[in-house]
């Protein structure tokens, strides 16, 4: 019976990678989320002053200019709190991303340790370089900007399709 291991690939291969890192890469993206769901704060105020505005289109001075205040206020504080769990997101990721190529950069030395010297001199020292350097780097600009970035976009667009079903279903749908 030929039982071949499927090796990881994706999300579930980062987080092999990642090893004991991956607690870091999922505050990062817990921090991320809530910064996505803070950013949304401002439009909600927007559109509620702006709903007090044409509420009172014929009289604006009859408009409720202390709600209107507070909403302002409001968006202020949550755009503060976004870019607050933004940074702290960015850099949970960095730590991450730079203590998981840390580890990487290790276990490549060590392994290129234990390979023969007869491998060794068939590659070129500039190849096996690369391999250590800049592949390596490859990985840091996904985990420390990318990651963070996806899971933003996707919290958005869940909580944005959540607002819109609350709203209207029939036009969110089309």
């Amino acid at each position: 019976m030929n039982k071949t291991k499927k090796k990881k690939s994706g999300f579930s291969r980062l987080l092999s990678i990642a090893g004991e890192r991956k607690g870091l890469l999922i505050l990062s993206s817990v921090l991320s989320s809530f910064s996505a769901i803070f950013m949304l704060v401002p439009y909600i105020s927007v559109y509620l002053i702006l709903a007090e505005l044409l509420r009172n289109a014929a009289a604006p001075l009859q408009a409720d200019f202390q709600l209107m205040s507070r909403w302002g206020l409001i968006a202020l504080i949550g755009m503060v709190f976004a870019l607050i769990f933004m940074y702290c997101g960015l850099m949970a990721s960095h730590v991450a991303a730079f203590r998981i190529l840390y580890g990487l950069r290790m276990r490549l030395a060590r392994h290129i340790g234990k390979l023969s010297l007869g491998y060794l001199s068939g590659s070129s020292i500039g190849a096996v370089k690369k391999t250590v350097e800049q592949n390596v780097e490859k990985i840091e600009s996904f985990v420390a900007h990318q990651l963070p970035d996806m899971v933003n976009v996707l919290a958005t667009v869940m909580v944005m399709l959540f607002a819109m079903l609350r709203l209207n279903i029939w036009m969110t749908l089309a």
